[in-house]
């Protein structure tokens, strides 16, 4: 088990544990710091106000932002929670968030998938999105399976997609940075185009990035050395984590992937002169 696990999703975004059941797996697998990163949501944060002899949770968040048509996402660690500008964001995100939702089942209702908001057992303090959909098809009977609703229905050039909204990225780092947080770019790994990872890496730490998940359990051994070196190279700060979903998106538990005490000083060290 890592010493910190900085990107964790809880059950008010699209994870499958609630942030005390996070809590209790991170002092079991004895983490040391976590971050909940909630999708466009800083629901879960209530449990930052809380002290655990055991463990330090660091407030977070994970905001879906748009570089050059492409969907790239942004971590922020140590975010003021009753900051109003971010307060004011995540409940437009979450209102956009909905808009997408039912147009999505207006879309399903043309191949008689019949579902309503209720059907998704949410509530108003929730991140709703495409996941939830899915899981309601499952259990209204509609597919045998999570990966084949989602598959079948809701993903790009499927009968039900419809493109999510998104932040330009300069306004999620203008955020994050003014409500004194430390802004991230999470799996980088994940772009579509790789060969431009260094050039939007030089571009968003102009306008304020300050660091780039090196550690995801998506990369290989190769892309985690190129992307410690490019962090190297502009000088940002490495971050890490399992993002837990549930143990069968990618296999991962809590803690299983993230970083050590010394990467982790580094971040601290950094918030600490802000």
């Amino acid at each position: 088990m890592k010493y910190a696990d900085l990107h964790i999703h809880s059950s008010y975004s699209d994870g499958c544990k609630t942030p005390e059941e996070i809590i209790d797996s991170a002092i079991k697998n004895k983490i040391k710091y976590i971050s909940i990163t909630d999708h466009d949501s800083i629901s879960s944060q209530y449990v930052t106000r809380n002290s655990y002899d055991d463990l330090v949770i660091i407030p977070g968040i994970e905001l879906s932002t748009e570089y050059n048509d492409m969907e790239l996402h942004i971590l922020g660690y140590f975010i003021d929670i009753e900051n109003d500008d971010l307060k004011s964001l995540v409940n437009e995100l979450n209102v956009q968030r909905i808009k997408r939702v039912e147009k999505i089942l207006y879309n399903l209702k043309n191949y008689n998938i019949n579902l309503k908001l209720d059907d998704l057992d949410i509530d108003h303090t929730s991140t709703v999105g495409r996941s939830h959909i899915a899981n309601a098809m499952v259990k209204k009977g509609y597919f045998d399976n999570y990966k084949s609703a989602f598959r079948s229905y809701l993903v790009q050039g499927k009968p039900g997609y419809v493109k999510g909204f998104r932040l330009n990225y300069r306004e999620c780092i203008d955020v994050i940075n003014n409500c004194g947080g430390v802004p991230i770019l999470a799996h980088p790994g994940q772009i579509y185009r790789k060969i431009e990872v260094e050039n939007i890496l030089r571009e968003l730490r102009c306008f304020g990035l300050k660091g780039i998940e090196v550690y995801h359990p998506s990369h290989s051994k190769e892309q985690i050395n190129t992307f410690y070196n490019l962090s190297k190279k502009y000088k940002l700060l490495i971050s890490g984590g399992s993002d837990f979903h549930n143990s069968k998106k990618n296999g991962k538990t809590i803690g299983s992937q993230g970083i050590n005490e010394l990467l982790l000083e580094k971040i601290i060290n950094f918030k600490e002169k802000l």
